[in-house]
């Protein structure tokens, strides 16, 4: 041991980290050497770190790019790098700024500097979100803006969107055709990509924009009158301070020596701006991310931010953290193979010490059913053998296509939760439409009628409902009675009871007959304007909305073909088990911990299993349709799989339909393109015919017709108008017959589904 004195309990340390918070070992002060103290502490920091790791936390002035591919450790470089700074470096914890995107993600980041450099230190750090940080020095400043003071509210989205609804309303516009969600969303939008008023104003296109223009400043205007900020208020006005007041923006830029932002590749043009002006002269500025996981366009997220780092700030250096600590060799080839085909990118290819692992499994169901049932029973079998739920998880691209899986793990009793959204049935617009057909069938239910009364929007208020149901409870008599005798109520207005009188005819059209629920619903649909109120709206929520209402359509023509009684009252009671089914998985008999997870790709993000189930991998799904019209939305939709591909750990299956059976009829799908990117000596694929799930192998007719249709015959169907039968073929006991229509191409549909009418 070198000449030296320990540290006694008693002596002063101040400036040194607590030896209770370093493993309880009694380091050596070397009082007259404090640079071999510095040294001793870094050289224990780092030991844990790989070369690249290493490198990025010591590298600690200038502009520094660290793409951190998939499960290359990068929560621990950033936090290290922290670490690093205040030990070695000696910087104030208090000059430190790490900006993250999620509250999740901050206080992880606490936790681990609070391990790494003594209990206590993360509450001097600036450890937060973008919104939280703005807050933070608004909170100080705003006042120096116009309107505002310290004390300011921050509204929430509901709040937002009330705002909004009520400018519409005073302005005498409609409400149905400037749905109040919709205008808020692209008002949002213009904020995201720092567009204020007065400019959205004069690039407007379009009456629809005129309008959003129109109401943009209103809407502004109301939250300064309220002395509230919207989130987006946050950044923008952070950034406007800072651009106005050069007094502020110093006051920052000395406070802060080094600013650390996470998943930079997620940043839209506000916080580009932010941290720009926050890194000031010493750009001591430290981003991480990876463009290959840039998913969120949508949101407003610029994946030039991260591509272009290196132009906006000169003499960067750039760091790949490539080495792989999460997948098998076999999953991070197949991940490289595919994203490695988008043009728009950063050079980087995954690499792993770990071994190489089973070959990618790619199955190609029959059908919906088939692909769920694949799924539930590799799930059973792996289970039978030890692994445990939790290890197993389903992604999806979109929110509509978990209905099937929910149904096939149900019926399998095997526990599961959807991660990032509500069960199928739980959902808003499936629980309204049901509340319709329940009346339908029961015009008793109170309880569905309060829910619906008003939905989609009819101008039937509260007020309104509630004066109906003081006329039932005094008459004692049901809700549904007191509509009927809505002339009777004084205190409702003429205007009022014709539209509480048209609402009540919606179920009049049955009249105590008990229909097909695929009749009831396409009732409900075309009375009632439910979907297209949705259809109609410009939001990425609404468009979820719609494909949950369609998919609700499958749902209830598979049960017209499946049941015994396809009536709307057994299909009601089917659903009602179901969601009973779903209450009692998740009793107290349940280990909550030890589920299977179902969630879309996008939710995904961030997250590892060891085996992992994407299904759905079809064209139009992956690539969604949304996305694959222009090439920056196909490359943004290449990256969506690339997250999905790496978040399995070890096993990696890649699931598609042949055909999928619609409320129309069946569809053919086409596999995603994706799959045919992977190198093919990385797949290996399961025969449907030799699996457990085998159907009979489709064969061709040789007659030339079967029932009633026949080869060239001319057809109409609702949907897709006038076209040709050019082909009959069998799968065990089902005919499909395909049909090339002229304006939208050839369909294959289930014979006896198909609602085909000879011309």
């Amino acid at each position: 041991m070198h000449n030296s004195l320990l540290i006694s309990e008693s002596e002063n340390t101040n400036n040194f980290p607590c030896k209770q918070n370093l493993n309880c070992v009694y380091f050596i002060h070397y009082y007259d050497k404090p640079h071999l103290w510095r040294n001793f502490l870094s050289d224990n920091l780092l030991s844990n770190l790989n070369s690249v790791q290493r490198e990025a936390v010591q590298h600690t002035e200038g502009p520094l790019l660290i793409l951190s591919g998939a499960g290359s450790g990068k929560t621990r470089v950033i936090t290290h790098r922290v670490a690093y700074l205040i030990k070695h470096h000696r910087v104030s914890p208090f000059r430190i700024l790490a900006v993250t995107f999620t509250n999740k993600a901050a206080n992880e980041m606490k936790e681990r500097l609070d391990e790494l450099v003594g209990e206590g230190t993360s509450k001097n750090l600036w450890v937060a979100t973008f919104h939280a940080t703005c807050a933070r020095i608004l909170r100080r400043d705003i006042e120096q803006l116009d309107g505002f003071t310290k004390n300011f509210t921050i509204y929430d989205k509901g709040e937002q969107v009330t705002v909004v609804k009520d400018i519409i309303r005073q302005h005498g516009l409609d409400d149905k055709m400037y749905n109040p969600r919709t205008i808020h969303d692209l008002v949002g939008k213009a904020k995201n990509n720092a567009i204020k008023p007065d400019t959205y104003a004069n690039t407007a296109d379009g009456y629809y924009e005129k309008i959003v223009a129109q109401v943009y400043p209103m809407y502004q205007d109301t939250l300064r009158k309220n002395n509230a900020l919207d989130f987006d208020d946050l950044l923008n006005f952070t950034v406007e301070l800072f651009k106005k007041y050069p007094d502020v923006l110093e006051y920052y830029q000395k406070k802060f020596e080094h600013v650390l932002v996470d998943e930079y590749q997620d940043t839209n043009r506000c916080q580009y701006e932010l941290v720009r002006h926050l890194a000031g002269e010493k750009k001591n500025v430290c981003v991480v991310g990876d463009d290959d996981q840039s998913i969120y366009g949508f949101r407003g997220a610029d994946i030039h931010n991260i591509l272009d780092f290196e132009k906006n700030y000169p003499n960067t250096c750039v760091l790949r953290l490539e080495q792989n600590y999460r997948s098998t060799q076999n999953i991070l080839e197949a991940a490289w193979s595919v994203v490695s085909n988008n043009k728009e990118r950063k050079e980087k290819k995954l690499w792993t010490k770990n071994e190489e692992g089973e070959l990618v499994t790619c199955y190609e169901a029959m059908d919906e059913r088939d692909e769920a049932g694949f799924v539930g029973t590799k799930i059973e079998d792996w289970h039978a053998e030890g692994v445990d739920y939790k290890d197993f998880a389903i992604f999806y691209r979109t929110n509509a296509q978990s209905r099937i899986f929910e149904e096939a793990l149900r019926a399998a009793n095997i526990p599961y939760q959807i991660v990032g959204g509500l069960g199928f049935y739980d959902r808003m617009e499936i629980k309204d439409l049901i509340a319709y057909l329940r009346v339908m069938c029961n015009p008793f239910d109170s309880m569905s009628l309060r829910r619906i009364i008003n939905v989609p929007t009819r101008g039937i208020g509260a007020t309104s409902l509630e004066r109906l149901m003081n006329f039932a409870d005094t008459e004692e008599i049901p809700l549904i009675e007191a509509i009927d005798r809505v002339e009777e109520i004084p205190k409702i207005n003429t205007g009022i009871r014709g539209k509480i009188r048209r609402f009540a005819k919606i179920f009049d059209k049955f009249d105590g007959d008990d229909p097909t629920p695929a009749d009831a619903l396409e009732h409900v649909l075309d009375t009632t304007g439910y979907l297209e109120n949705f259809k109609g709206q410009r939001t990425i929520e609404a468009q979820n909305r719609v494909e949950n209402i369609e998919e609700l359509r499958n749902a209830v023509y598979e049960y017209g073909t499946i049941a015994e009684e396809p009536t709307l009252s057994d299909y009601l009671e089917n659903v009602a088990l179901i969601a009973d089914i779903d209450t009692m998985q998740t009793d107290d008999n349940t280990d909550e911990t030890n589920i299977v997870t179902l969630m879309t790709l996008h939710s995904a993000k961030g997250l590892e299993f060891p085996f992992v189930f994407m299904v759905g991998m079809e064209e139009g799904y992956l690539p969604h349709q949304r996305s694959e019209c222009t090439e920056s939305g196909l490359e943004e939709e290449r990256r969506v799989c690339y997250v999905g591909i790496t978040r399995a750990m070890e096993q990696l299956f890649l699931v598609h339909a042949q055909s999928r059976r619609t409320w129309s009829g069946a569809e053919y799908r086409v596999p995603s393109r994706f799959i045919e990117e992977i190198s093919p000596h990385l797949i290996q694929r399961v025969d449907r015919y030799n699996s457990p799930f085998s159907q009979p192998e489709i064969s061709y007719i040789e007659e030339e017709q079967v029932g009633l249709y026949a080869i060239g015959q001319i057809v109409h169907h609702p949907k897709f108008g006038r076209g040709k039968v050019t082909e009959l073929t069998e799968s065990g006991s089902s005919t499909y017959v395909t049909v090339r229509f002229d304006r939208a191409g050839s369909k294959q549909f289930d014979a006896a589904l198909a609602q085909l009418q000879a011309v």
